[in-house]
């Protein structure tokens, strides 16, 4: 009967059903685009001004006299939002005058770019007094929609912190299938970036953060897309002691090895011209002495550059267990690639083996095992470092 009852659960399982996610900004599904004074990549503190979280970030009214300006957010996803589709949404902002309310209008815009307003939130938390959550709303779309529209409802600077659209019809689910890391792959940073709340994770490796080092966005191309990366915001020294950093561990058992291959790359996004920014990779020792390892070339400014990140590669000279990244430099940092993998094992020579015997020009004679033999030895020898039978 046990085992009837298991295969039932099997079946069950696998023919079980689950709304379609088709938007996600915590997750990166769908395609998020900031415009006018919108930031992706902002951050608000929550829990009585003690925590910080992502969120889109919202500096102005998306309406000036009922009329849609730049400071919008748009939300797509492949083939549409359909009638049905559930949103759910939450935010928080921060202010000092506990008078203060915001809040999100969904829209779309009409022929005379005035918002057709679909669903306006209830007033968010403020971070700074309150010590709960942001308040999850939802909202089911009453007709097919191509773009989702988001703006600011007030005055306030205001921060979505989740928002996520479900498909509404149930759709069978099929079977997750975990990724494998590519062959040799010990570490692969942009994997973790991407599922960081997976089980799975430490198929890539792990990354520990210290400091204000996190994930975030960086604005590239531009300033026109926005790529996953890990942020650094101050050095990684300060008075010769560490302050902001992370620490990187392989998926592998024995740490990193001489030989390994480090391909990194990365960007940042300034105004002035004349900054640069890069990344230094270092060791530690028992006493935290900093050993370092390479400094990157400079980053692209994704302000002013049309190009990708310049990957690098660097390969490891001796064993470390594990391995720290930091910032070099004043500028803002962001890795945008930070994979390593195996190298090729070093051949280990048998010490009883000798393949020539490097002695000086004075005559000495040894056999083939490497001992000094007499003038009257009978046999192969190996004088002046030449094999010589006798």
């Amino acid at each position: 009967m046990k085992k009837i009852f298991t295969l039932v659960l099997l079946a069950m399982t696998v023919f079980a059903v689950q709304a379609e996610t088709v938007a996600d900004y915590e997750r990166g599904i769908g395609t998020f685009t900031a415009g006018g004074t919108c930031n992706l990549a902002g951050i608000v503190k929550i829990h009585l001004n003690t925590d910080a979280i992502n969120g889109i970030q919202f500096a102005n009214s998306y309406t000036s006299e009922g009329v849609i300006n730049a400071n919008y957010t748009t939300v797509t996803c492949e083939g549409g939002f359909k009638a049905g589709d559930v949103i759910s949404i939450a935010g928080a902002f921060n202010n000092s005058d506990n008078s203060k309310q915001s809040a999100i209008d969904i829209f779309v815009p009409n022929e005379d770019n005035t918002a057709n307003v679909l669903f306006t939130t209830q007033q968010f938390i403020n971070g700074r007094s309150s010590a709960d959550d942001p308040v999850v709303e939802t909202y089911t779309l009453e007709e097919d929609i191509d773009v989702l529209y988001l703006g600011r409802n007030g005055n306030t600077s205001t921060f979505i912190t989740v928002f996520k659209v479900v498909r509404g019809e149930e759709t069978p689910i099929e079977p997750e299938v975990e990724p494998e890391p590519e062959e040799g792959v010990i570490f692969d940073g942009g994997m973790i970036a991407q599922n960081k709340d997976k089980e799975w994770i430490d198929k890539f490796g792990t990354i520990e953060f210290f400091g204000t080092c996190s994930y975030d966005g960086v604005k590239v191309h531009e300033n026109v897309d926005n790529l996953p990366c890990i942020l650094f915001e101050k050095s990684y020294k300060s008075d010769n002691e560490l302050n902001t950093y992370i620490i990187v561990h392989p998926n592998v058992e024995g740490g990193f090895k001489a030989g390994d291959k480090i391909s990194i790359a990365g960007a940042f996004n300034n105004s002035d011209e004349t900054k640069t920014a890069a990344v230094i990779a270092f060791t530690l020792d028992e006493e935290n002495n900093v050993t370092e390892l390479f400094t990157t070339e400079p980053f692209i400014n994704g302000r002013t550059s049309s190009e990708d990140p310049v990957v690098e590669e660097y390969v490891l000279e001796e064993d470390a267990e594990v391995l720290y990244f930091g910032r070099n430099g004043n500028t803002k940092t962001c890795i945008t690639t930070l994979k390593i993998e195996r190298g090729d094992e070093p051949i280990v020579e048998d010490p009883t083996s000798i393949s020539s015997v490097n002695v000086q020009n004075n005559g000495v004679a040894y056999n083939l095992a490497g001992q000094q033999v007499k003038d009257s030895y009978k046999g192969i020898i190996i004088r002046n470092g030449k094999k010589v039978l006798k």
